[in-house]
């Protein structure tokens, strides 16, 4: 048996993602990129941390999100963060880096690397030559496809698969309605819509829908927990923001110095306690006593 990492603060009892999605309330989940982020969200309650493509991309390759990561680097940040153990890890898989068969592969990959779910979507990915700015959608055919094979490749495993449309930001929310209701038929376990801007989307999408949905990046016009738990919305995130504010500290940290300014006279220096949550200095320090002395 592998040693378990060192434990992190104790942030309450956490609840798996299946429990979660079988209640009857929505809760906010935190964007988590890396172990440190995820050590953070925990440590404030947060049970479900959401790690988008986006962020991903940013942080394994410093690129931006046009799908130049690669399935395995994926996997391999992902793993990173799971092995902590810290919160309910949902994965956003992208178009699943390929056809249904390549989808296939990178659930089996996600759920041996311990994530909670797995997102799959439909969007027509990386862009394709002389596409225009408008998200481009496989055919409803070949998403309802992509889901089966995702739920197929999962198994028996703990893994749940949520599929995703993003479809109300190029062709309206009917179609993301027509398209999430023939996924809810494939045995995935939830639902995502990202980019809404008015409640009258929300509305029309979740209205015949049957299965738990998790809600990101849309107006803040929507976020009214209890009408959001009404309609089935069982996740809220809010989108990846914390990372470009990190990454602007950061900028700022680096340009002072550069400078001139002391390392010790720069504003925003972390605490103590705010170091050994993000190292787990005293966890570490517990098992230094434990087996090195």
């Amino acid at each position: 048996m592998p040693a378990k990492t060192p434990a992190i603060p104790d942030a309450g009892v956490r609840r798996s993602l299946r429990e979660i999605l079988n209640g009857d309330q929505c809760l906010i989940a935190s964007s988590v990129f890396d172990p440190v982020s995820a050590r953070f969200a925990r440590a404030l309650g947060s049970e479900v941390g959401v790690m988008g493509g986006s962020v991903a991309s940013h942080t394994v390759l410093g690129a931006p999100d046009i799908v130049l990561l690669t399935a395995s680097e994926l996997v391999e940040q992902a793993r990173r963060i799971c092995r902590l153990d810290a919160v309910n890890l949902v994965v956003d898989a992208d178009h699943g880096y390929g056809n249904a068969l390549n989808v296939m592969r990178t659930v089996q990959e996600l759920q041996a690397a311990g994530v909670a779910a797995t997102c799959v979507e439909d969007s027509i990915l990386p862009r394709e030559f002389g596409a225009d700015e408008v998200q481009g959608l496989i055919s409803i055919e070949e998403g309802v496809k992509k889901m089966k094979a995702a739920v197929l490749a999962r198994g028996s495993g703990p893994m749940l698969v949520v599929a995703r449309t993003n479809a109300n930001g190029s062709e309206g929310p009917r179609e993301a309605a027509r398209r999430l209701l023939a996924y809810q038929d494939t045995g995935v376990d939830a639902l995502f819509v990202p980019y809404l801007t008015k409640k009258e989307e929300l509305e029309i999408i979740t209205k015949d829908l049957k299965l738990p949905m998790m809600v990101a990046g849309s107006d803040a016009s929507l976020f009214d927990r209890a009408d959001l738990a009404s309609r089935g919305v069982r996740v809220w995130l809010w989108g990846h923001q914390p990372f470009g504010v990190a990454a602007q500290a950061l900028f700022e940290a680096m340009k002072a110095v550069q400078e001139g300014v002391l390392p010790s006279d720069l504003a925003k220096k972390p605490t103590a306690q705010t170091m050994n949550l993000a190292t787990d200095a005293n966890g570490y320090d517990q098992l230094t006593q434990q087996f090195l002395n």
